[in-house]
């Protein structure tokens, strides 16, 4: 039941709602926006994981929600695709963060690949099932690069990274490490400029392709 409650949140909620969104905003916004995740984790550890917060771990989450604000502003259009785009991340963040939480009750008690492998399965089978719901097709261009996206995204940018982050929660509290993840949108940043020609300025209308 644990696994199948990590899938549904973890794998199903917050890829979905990722992959979901990010069709509809940039990669770079899509990314920042996602790292509203710890600040929901922490406000769930409090309650469920009895985490104590200190004071530096405080100003640390609020710096970074500063500037996730900050940085998604120019990302926010109300009224288009680009607010859909960005309240199925913030979905996403909220599924992944509940899932963080299950995922550090459960580490610790055992194997590392099999929990990982099957909550990845279950939340695969979940949006299996959403997107026949949806009316989605069964359709996929199979070239080069897509079969070289689907291996990159699914081995090390997933599995890879979930037993990682699995046994890392084993060693050290939830908040702690999740504050490492603000350093994701750099590498966001990053991407979105130097592959999907997004400009990096100090600030842009709703409308453009800049993150600033």
């Amino acid at each position: 039941m644990m696994l199948a409650l990590i899938g549904f949140s973890y794998t199903g909620r917050g890829l979905g709602g990722m992959f979901l969104g990010a069709s509809n905003v940039g990669p770079g916004v899509a990314t920042v926006l996602a790292n509203a995740q710890p600040l929901f984790a922490a406000i769930l550890s409090l309650f469920i994981l009895k985490e104590v917060i200190t004071v530096c771990l405080y100003l640390g989450l609020f710096i970074g929600f500063v500037g996730v604000v900050i940085l998604a502003l120019p990302g926010f259009d109300f009224g288009a695709d680009r607010s859909i785009g960005a309240l199925y991340v913030l979905g996403g963040a909220v599924g992944t963060a509940i899932g963080n939480v299950l995922l550090k009750l459960q580490a610790g008690e055992g194997d590392v690949y099999w929990p990982m492998g099957i909550q990845l399965i279950l939340g695969a089978a979940f949006l299996f099932v959403t997107s026949l719901l949806a009316g989605e097709g069964f359709e996929v261009d199979w070239t080069w690069s897509f079969a070289g996206a689907v291996f990159v995204l699914a081995a090390p940018a997933t599995a890879l990274m979930v037993v990682l982050w699995y046994e890392l929660l084993a060693r050290a509290p939830l908040n702690k490490l999740n504050s490492f993840t603000f350093l994701t949108p750099v590498f966001g940043l990053l991407i979105g400029t130097l592959f999907f020609n997004e400009t990096f300025r100090w600030w842009s209308s709703p409308g453009s392709r800049s993150l600033f």
